[in-house]
């Protein structure tokens, strides 16, 4: 996983390097909260976590996205004696951002999520599309569904520091 991570950071790193457009790649820092979804809602409740992603600008409606992160997803208690655990998820994402006002955007978003441990254990398909607002420019929200393969998803919102 340190090396997806790795590869993530690097191609990051590449394409802000070698592109022709004189804008950076903008980074954000996001919280995000949700609640489980489909088959997940029956182990889990709520979700957690923090992601990294980078916007690179392909016009001035239009950037593409990469996301990675760590998203822990709280298990549930059933009948007062099953306590299910906790596990972290290490989403890996690209898309696209379409700004339709300068503060209203669509996002959509592909991937990978990795459970790490757990009933869900390995590499689930991940999609997320979602709705957000740039608040101003260093608050960015979005408002989304994850959905995971033959698992459910989650719904929730990303809250960002845009550096």
């Amino acid at each position: 996983m340190k090396k997806l991570l790795l590869a993530f950071f690097i191609t990051a790193i590449a394409i802000s390097v070698n592109a022709q457009n004189v804008n950076r790649p903008t980074l954000s820092l996001g919280g995000e909260l949700g609640a489980a979804t489909g088959n997940l809602n029956l182990f889990y409740g709520l979700t957690a976590g923090a992601t990294l992603q980078a916007d690179f600008t392909v016009d001035k409606d239009l950037a593409i996205t990469l996301n990675a992160g760590v998203i822990d997803f709280i298990g549930k208690k059933i009948n007062n004696n099953i306590k299910y655990n906790s596990v972290a998820v290490i989403p890996i994402l690209a898309g696209i951002k379409y700004y339709f006002t300068p503060v209203v955007y669509g996002s959509a978003q592909l991937g990978s999520s990795t459970f790490t441990t757990g009933i869900f254990k390995g590499t689930k398909f991940t999609y997320i599309p979602g709705i957000g607002f740039k608040v101003d420019k260093n608050i960015d929200i979005l408002v989304k569904y994850t959905g995971l393969s033959n698992t459910g998803g989650t719904f929730g919102a990303r809250v960002a520091y845009v550096f």
